[in-house]
């Protein structure tokens, strides 16, 4: 049986807080995304000053759901390169997708060329117009995924390797470069529908990664408390698990510039998601990806952007309202790590800074 919340063992370290980066919309010309890129790399080193602990990079291809972010290992080299101490992570590397030992070669550069800051976090992918694009065939997906990183950890921690599985064979390979983290950069899963992969990643001992746009508030925490009592079976050190939530998140100067700001992002997210998910409309789901599909038009199809802030699905408000947001979420999640979504679509460069700042000066410090 699972512990209860009084007896399971908590925690033992500070709250970590990070940036992340999932834009929604297209440039009009080559030039304007060179504009974008060089505004995310800005932000990165300002989120530095600022004292967030991480920055965070979605992966997505061929729309404009985060189709600016197709090679997020390029994007992290170069802030790694324009940073000295903020951590690096990917939210996530679609493994399936691609051929694993490449993913270990690109993703040891990238934690070489950053002295050592890589999060690796790994998903299994949801659009399908991505993975058939990519040669994917979908009932595969979480077979793949689970393949490819066993497939990648041994590259990393091994001087050389052999492998048989269903879909890769290698005999006495040896991959390079490795990576500076030893035995290799933490490993984050993320996680939406089924209880079996959250207790496939506590099992693991992996970091546990959320997405609560998603979730009713106690839905998660059930299969939050699935992934901490599979952590608790397999023996591993309850006071190093780590679980990370993802929030659009906006602290304005007050509730109602905070509401109304965030506003029109929110509804831009949700409308790009529906929109990449339409372009497959009318084909056959298969297993792996119905859940997620059914949590997704949930909460796309029905709920606005009060809806989902009255439901603690987005974080946004003063910086009190948000102090009293996360400190309900961490108790009730058992958070460990929040990174937020700051550049929601329509704000400004500086409106985003000016979030940014309010966060770390007047609601991080507050959530113990």
């Amino acid at each position: 049986m699972p512990l209860t919340d009084q007896a399971r063992p908590k925690y033992s370290g500070a709250m970590h807080w990070g940036v992340f980066h999932l834009p929604t919309s297209l440039p009009a010309t080559p030039s304007e995304g060179a504009d974008r890129y060089r505004t995310i790399i800005e932000q990165a080193r300002h989120a530095e000053e600022l004292g967030f602990d991480g920055v965070w990079l979605a992966e997505h291809h061929f729309q404009a759901f985060g189709g600016m972010f197709a090679s997020p290992a390029i994007i992290g080299t170069a802030i790694a390169q324009h940073t000295r101490t903020i951590r690096i992570g990917t939210g996530v590397v679609l493994l399936p997708y691609h051929d694993p030992v490449r993913i270990a070669e690109d993703y040891a550069t990238l934690d070489v060329l950053s002295h050592g800051r890589l999060e690796f976090g790994v998903g299994h992918g949801f659009i399908k117009w991505e993975g058939l694009n990519l040669g994917l065939s979908l009932e595969e997906s979480r077979e793949r995924f689970r393949e490819h990183l066993e497939v990648i950890l041994q590259a990393w921690t091994e001087p050389s390797f052999s492998h048989k599985g269903r879909f890769y064979e290698y005999t006495a390979l040896s991959v390079w470069p490795r990576p500076l983290q030893a035995p290799h950069p933490p490993v984050w899963m993320a996680a939406t529908t089924t209880v079996d992969s959250f207790e496939f990643s506590g099992r693991q001992g992996y970091r546990m990664m959320l997405i609560p746009f998603l979730h009713e508030v106690e839905d998660l925490r059930g299969k939050v408390e699935a992934y901490l009592a599979a952590r608790e079976r397999a023996d591993h050190d309850p006071g190093r698990a780590r679980i990370l939530a993802l929030y659009h998140v906006y602290v304005g100067e007050d509730p109602a510039e905070a509401r109304a700001s965030a506003a029109a992002g929110i509804k831009e997210y949700m409308d790009t998601a529906a929109n990449a998910h339409k372009l497959t409309a009318g084909m056959q789901e298969p297993e792996s990806f119905r859940g997620h599909l059914a949590h997704r038009r949930a909460t796309l199809g029905v709920l606005g952007p009060d809806d989902l802030l009255a439901r603690r699905r987005v974080v946004v408000g003063s910086a009190l309202e948000v102090r009293e947001q996360l400190t309900y979420l961490r108790e009730r999640l058992h958070l460990t790590d929040v990174i937020g979504l700051f550049a929601l679509g329509g704000l400004t460069d500086a409106q985003i800074r000016a979030s940014m700042r309010r966060f770390m000066e007047d609601v991080a410090p507050y959530v113990k």
